[in-house]
């Protein structure tokens, strides 16, 4: 299922539902956002700075970033607020965003590069810890490699606010997801050589599911003349669940002092369940010009548990004993992630009267 499209159509059906609705006595207000967005995730360290030591092992000496998780995009939010429900009680509001970013980067590395130091190689260990395969075998001969990652990240939710009032306290269930989509490819550029028949493909699909409730508290300063300074905190409990899928194929890739260049094809699936807490700030600058209003805005995001994948990169396999590295086998793990952005609203009252 294509969740950008039916976010996409659920927000809009419902926009458009009420912008009809002043035939129908509806009260409320219609609102749309557009943000410029920063979003912070895990780092990606899928290939390793490695050591040729005299037995032929592999020494790791450090992690290469392939992504450094920060992203820019653009972000929508929209929806209704401010609806009379339980005859008058209480008002009820419906809303929606959806951000998308991108990033692809390329990293060149080899003997002298990029530390400067003889002897060392770009080595993406396989995806899983098995200690029939020589988990080196992606060391490319001291050639120069170079790798590129592609990473694509969707972030969206719903929400239902539930309050006694248009200001003040409000609360209710929400729904997010951040859903990463990784590939990354590796050959060999040696320059002056000819083509090399070394590559490497690994693509992931990384989807953390946040299912939970808030509780949210706004107020406004009227500054007079129609300008008010507006702030709104939000604070939610969710269950974030979060499901991994790897696949990873290496084709000639060199093994030390094997007489043929192996091949390498390996799938792994992960989830794990992680108790996160969402915190949202937000400050505006509004402008009410009867029909509509106008306003800027800032807002920052806390995210206490977002996905980080710790790659296999401890050599277990024959020939030597293993190379020295932090982790074993590819596993999940969790840190925080934050959003810092800044845009514009329109909003649309809808008059009883009207």
């Amino acid at each position: 299922m294509d969740f950008r499209k039916l976010t996409a159509a659920t927000a809009s059906a419902l926009i458009a539902g009420f912008a009809l609705a002043p035939s129908a006595h509806a009260t409320g207000d219609v609102w749309l956002e557009g943000s410029y967005e920063r979003l912070n995730l895990a780092d990606v360290n899928f290939v390793n700075d490695s050591l040729v030591t005299p037995i032929g092992t592999f020494d790791v000496r450090e992690e290469f970033v392939n992504d450094n998780g920060m992203f820019n995009g653009f972000r929508f939010d929209g929806g209704i607020a401010n609806i009379p429900v339980m005859g008058g009680a209480y008002v009820m509001g419906v809303r929606g965003f959806f951000a998308w970013h991108d990033d692809k980067t390329d990293l060149e590395c080899g003997p002298n590069i990029p530390f400067g130091s003889s002897g060392t190689s770009c080595v993406a260990q396989p995806l899983v810890d098995d200690p029939t395969i020589f988990q080196g075998l992606t060391y490319a001969g001291g050639g120069i490699q170079q790798f590129t990652t592609e990473r694509d990240v969707d972030h969206w939710g719903v929400a239902i606010d539930i309050a006694q009032g248009p200001n003040g306290l409000r609360a209710g269930p929400a729904f997010r997801q951040i859903d990463q989509d990784l590939k990354i490819t590796g050959r060999q550029i040696n320059p002056g050589a000819p083509p090399d028949p070394f590559q490497l493909t690994y693509s992931e699909d990384l989807e953390t599911n946040y299912w939970g409730a808030f509780v949210a508290a706004d107020g406004a300063i009227d500054l007079g003349g129609g300008w008010s300074l507006q702030g709104d905190a939000e604070a939610g409990l969710y269950w974030a669940d979060t499901d991994f899928s790897g696949n990873y194929v290496v084709t000639n890739g060199v093994l030390l002092g094997a007489t043929t260049n192996p091949n390498v094809s390996q799938s792994l699936s992960l989830d794990s369940n992680e108790l996160a807490f969402i915190g949202v700030v937000k400050a505006a600058l509004e402008k009410d010009f009867g029909a509509f209003k106008l306003a800027g805005f800032g807002r920052v995001e806390y995210i206490s548990s977002a996905p980080d994948v710790a790659y296999n990169d401890l050599d277990t396999g024959p020939g030597g004993p293993p190379a020295q590295g932090p982790d074993d086998e590819t596993r999940l793990g969790e840190r925080y992630a934050y959003t810092i952005s800044t845009g514009a609203r329109v909003i649309v009252p809808l008059g009883a009267g009207q």
